[in-house]
């Protein structure tokens, strides 16, 4: 097959073809999973999703997750409890939002002692630590909600190198196992919380159990993070680190020393942490693992290590060789390891403000899945920090919880399935595989969370069931007397089989595919004809070897002619097909953008209007405008803002549940006015005198109509909503008053009362959430 598909393309380079389309890249990393994604081998024959998520389509029965993702995407994240890592040394940016992993209830102090560098706040790479962990989980929460995907992703926290001899208790018991003090039995299964006293405790705890992130998740993770003010309601470090500073260990070997006598371990913590990690993903139960038997995808499992400790095997042999007998069982079981390093603590050699340099070639590189994913992307630039007067490098905080950001944007695949040209798909082309493409949405609109209907009495959440009966006698009409018929001038009888039969014969493919009819010019490709959203075609090796080199001579040889393709897509057997075009990308990968085209009846013309020439004067006053107001990013998406009304809606969810206070939402589109006409306020002068005037319409008079009757409650001022209904507002009870109590509201708003009692709660509801989120 491959040396089949290398003839067919065996074309020579092209130039570069210039068009007009802005694609969204597509990022390649993830904080679960690094290696690039490869179709299942028990993965179903091209079946997927529907990438441009047209209504008419969901009759054929795609709902909830489609066929051919991948599954579940597991993290624990593992915490090192060296005594070093609760050092506050780490110079750090301080985030925009900086009282966004605040514990709530409890205010800034400005009577502490101010940092000694401006704009610099000193964290410890715990603190850090439990930061990006409560920025994951709420993302992750945030997501499912947004997304509706990813709702068995579980996240879990586990400390390692803990104090064997700490006291018992310490490490609260949580309800439903949750961070509880028996979940530091993990790996010895002879330890018990009943034990004796002076038996000592395992070197892990579990600190939140894997399971999908919610509300109790959010809640302890949030006693961990310090605010401003140094507080925090739990300091892991006086529960589970061996740190000196308690009086009967002053006379040890000193902060961030662990004696000799954890030097000459024969385990060290992060072995003990790595295979406490195994047996929780191994007995995990909603942990999918891959079977001969199962046709669904195995979920991903995957490590990342927060530590300072560049060499925890301390040079040991005999460890170093039983991590890497480690390293091969995580390979086995499907766990990949990934690092986060941490600034390692300031040392007598390089003075008592230089924080060290963290060496993964020491160990690390050796250990985890990909060595070329652990970087120093952490750090800031020192030119950057010679402009703030900032000690370098500094750390910035943004930069590690960016890093489990983007791992909430997986890149999921909507369906892999042959791209097929004129002749390929007939009879008489024999077995020909085609060329095999991948199919990845890339833009994936969030909306906000449905709302769900629960028991009064139970609190269980409700499902809702449609009966058809006979209007008369009540009696459940059965599914063989349900007719069909379509509004076409009259009853036109339409049976379900007949709908079926009627999209087989209008489809080109029996199966799902992609077959290419022909190719056009580029210059013929409208861009305000497009319509839906664009999907990005990768070819896929691991299906149909040779289909990388196929599509990427097929792409050199599009790009040199400047055409593009069309063709008629089909993404799964009982589906309508779709006429596309297929557009070569931009760059030296073999990557396709296909896009929905209309067909004849669907397009609208518009009638173009004369609208003269712009005199020279009008041209350079704009040129100096658009110079001065030019948004300068790094990537079309970093200059896109973020959707207002989500944030708004989840900032008073998580205000609700999480007992934070309902702070300022930053809205990235309103106009910065103040700023633009800093910047521009003379070009803007310029340009707007420069115009010509409107010419103002002639007025005719007309003949007044009698004012109609007066009515007092229009003249009224609408009265303000009280605390009672913001209250049932947030309870949920609107949905049970009456039609009169909510007209009467209605009506004190000067809202008009017409509608059945669905209209009036949403009208109530409109009101509220507007006095709710004013400014």
């Amino acid at each position: 097959m491959h040396s089949h598909l290398t003839r067919c393309f065996s074309l020579p380079a092209a130039a570069v073809a210039q068009h007009f389309f802005v694609y969204l890249p597509i990022p390649t990393f993830s904080c679960h999973r690094h290696v690039r994604n490869r179709p299942c081998e028990k993965q179903l024959d091209f079946e997927g999703g529907d990438p441009f998520d047209d209504e008419y389509d969901d009759v054929d029965g795609a709902g909830g997750d489609a066929i051919g993702h991948y599954g579940a995407e597991h993290v624990l994240l593992l915490f090192d409890c060296y005594p070093s890592m609760f050092e506050q040394y780490v110079p750090c940016h301080r985030p925009p939002s900086s009282n966004d992993d605040d514990p709530p209830g409890e205010d800034y102090d400005d009577d502490e002692e101010e940092e000694e560098d401006v704009g610099v706040v000193h964290y410890s790479p715990m603190d850090l630590a439990t930061m990006a962990a409560h920025r994951l989980l709420r993302s992750k929460v945030r997501d499912v909600a947004e997304t509706k995907s990813g709702k068995r992703d579980g996240v879990g926290v586990l400390l390692f190198g803990c104090d064997p001899n700490r006291r018992r208790g310490r490490g609260r018991k949580r309800p439903g196992g949750v961070g509880g003090g028996c979940n530091d039995e993990i790996d010895d299964d002879d330890d018990d919380c009943e034990g004796n006293d002076d038996d000592p405790l395992p070197t892990t705890h579990e600190l939140i159990e894997l399971a999908a992130p919610g509300t109790e998740q959010v809640l302890i993770i949030q006693e961990c993070i310090p605010n401003r003010g140094r507080r925090r309601r739990r300091d892991l470090r006086d529960e589970f680190s061996s740190v000196p500073h308690r009086k009967k260990d002053d006379e040890g070997p000193g902060v961030g020393g662990g004696g000799k006598e954890e030097e000459e371990e024969e385990v060290s913590s992060l072995q003990r942490g790595l295979t406490a990690a195994l047996k929780i993903f191994s007995s995990a139960k909603f942990v999918r693992s891959s079977t001969p038997a199962s046709k669904q995808p195995p979920d991903s499992k995957a490590v990342w290590i927060f530590t300072n400790q560049d060499d925890p095997c301390r040079g040991n042999d005999v460890q170093r060789m039983r991590m890497s007998m480690l390293r091969r069982d995580c390979q086995e079981a499907g766990v990949a390891i990934h690092l986060l390093p941490m600034p390692k603590p300031p040392s007598s050699s390089l003075g008592p403000k230089e924080i060290g340099s963290f060496d993964r070639n020491i160990f690390y590189n050796d250990l985890v899945t990909d060595p070329n994913d652990v970087d120093e992307t952490t750090m800031d630039s020192s030119d950057d920090n010679d402009e703030k007067k900032l000690p370098a490098p500094v750390v910035n905080i943004d930069a590690i919880l960016e890093k489990f950001v983007l791992g909430t944007r997986k890149r999921r695949k909507y369906a892999t399935l042959p791209l097929l040209l004129p002749g390929w798909g007939g009879d008489d082309a024999g077995d020909c595989p085609g060329i095999m493409l991948d199919l990845y949405g890339v833009v994936q609109v969030r909306n906000k969370p449905q709302k769900v209907s629960v028991h009064q009495e139970n609190n269980k959440m409700t499902i809702r069931r449609t009966i058809r009966i006979i209007a008369e006698s009540g009696e459940e009409v059965p599914p063989e007397n349900i007719h069909h018929f379509a509004d076409f001038c009259g009853r036109v009888s339409l049976p379900p089989e007949n709908v079926v039969t009627m999209k087989r014969l209008s489809n080109s493919l029996d199966k799902a595919g992609l077959v290419v009819h022909g190719f056009r010019a580029m210059k013929f490709l409208n861009a305000t004809n497009l319509i839906s959203n664009a999907v990005l075609a990768i070819a896929n090796d691991f299906r149909v070897r040779g289909s990388g080199r196929a599509l990427y001579n097929l792409k050199r040889s599009m790009r040199k002619k400047s055409v593009f393709a069309v063709g008629e897509l089909l993404l799964r057997a009982t589906a309508t097909s779709r006429m596309v075009a297929l557009v070569p990308r931009d760059d030296d990968s073999d990557w396709f953008v296909i896009t929905q085209l209309p067909f004849r009846e669907d397009v609208r013309d518009v009638h173009d209007r004369d609208i003269g020439l712009a005199d020279r004067d009008s041209v350079e006053a704009a040129k100096r405008l658009i110079s001065k107001c030019t948004l300068r990013f790094d990537d079309f998406a970093s200059c896109l803002p973020e959707n207002p009304y989500l944030k708004h809606f989840f900032g008073y969810l998580e205000s609700v549940s999480l007992g934070n206070r309902l702070g300022p939402v930053d809205d990235d589109t309103r106009m910065d006015v103040r700023s633009m006409m800093k910047n521009a306020n003379e070009e803007i002068k310029s340009f707007s005198s420069i115009l010509p005037e409107d010419e103002q319409p002639v007025k005719i008079g007309r003949k007044r109509k009698a004012p109609p009757p007066s009515s007092r409650d229009q003249y009224l001022k609408n009265e303000s909503i009280g605390q009672e209904w913001i209250d049932m507002y947030r309870n949920g009870s609107i949905n049970d008053l009456k039609n009169d109590e909510l007209k009467a509201f209605l009506k004190s708003q000067g809202e008009r009362l017409s509608g059945n009692k669905k209209d009036l709660v949403e009208r109530v509801h409109r009101h509220v959430e507007r006095e709710l989120f004013k400014e």
